[in-house]
């Protein structure tokens, strides 16, 4: 059971390192993962988790912090086309617009009592917005677990999110991030991302026909 609690944990705290990845990069952000500590800590998150991650590491950022924090501006931030913002990738998908995306978002949020801060409120479909969400689902479904209530809600409503939206996208964020970006740091965080969703997703469905 301990070996469980430890797995879902290093599940929420990707999730949380991935959001802190495409936030702004503030000071105390950039220090931490420019510190030598940084990829042991990752290293570490990583094989806890309950699946198989090739993961190679992620370069501390190569720019010094004003620099790094012009990349993101400027490529991301600012960049035409909102490439941090699922409501921009509504080409590639055939079930929902940009308000039907807004919408459904926003339903997953007030379901579970979540609240955007108020600089995060006006855009819910922000990357960041949609990776601190599931990590609040994941925290809340091992949280669950461990005070033996029904953690379930939280196991499907992480596989319906991920379903119905970042799955829908991140891999065409990567695309551009691959061919825009410059900075290593970004494009390995980005590709790694997508891996990690894609292997949670498919964790997520095993577990549940297991239960089954």
């Amino acid at each position: 059971m301990m070996e469980a609690i430890v797995n879902n944990h290093s599940i929420s705290q990707m999730y949380l390192f991935f959001a802190r990845c495409f936030s702004y990069p503030e000071r105390e952000f950039y220090e931490v993962v420019k510190g030598r500590e940084a990829q042991k800590e990752l290293d570490a998150i990583v094989k806890g988790l309950p699946f198989e991650m090739n993961f190679k590491g992620i370069p501390s950022p190569s720019l010094p912090r004003e620099e790094f924090e012009g990349e993101y501006v400027n490529a991301l931030d600012m960049a035409g086309g909102r490439p941090l913002y699922e409501s921009a990738y509504t080409s590639y998908r055939d079930d929902m617009c940009s308000k039907d995306i807004y919408e459904d978002i926003l339903r997953f949020y007030e379901h579970f009592n979540v609240r955007l801060n108020e600089r995060e409120k006006d855009y819910p479909d922000h990357l960041a917005a949609e990776l601190e969400f599931m990590f609040f689902l994941s925290k809340k479904e091992i949280d669950a677990k461990e005070q033996g209530k029904d953690a379930e809600p939280y196991h499907l409503a992480q596989m319906d999110f991920l379903e119905r939206h970042l799955s829908k996208w991140v891999h065409k964020l990567d695309e551009r991030i691959q061919k825009k970006i410059k900075e290593p740091f970004y494009k390995e965080a980005s590709a790694f991302m997508v891996e990690f969703l894609k292997g949670h997703q498919l964790h997520l469905q095993n577990m549940l026909r297991k239960l089954n």
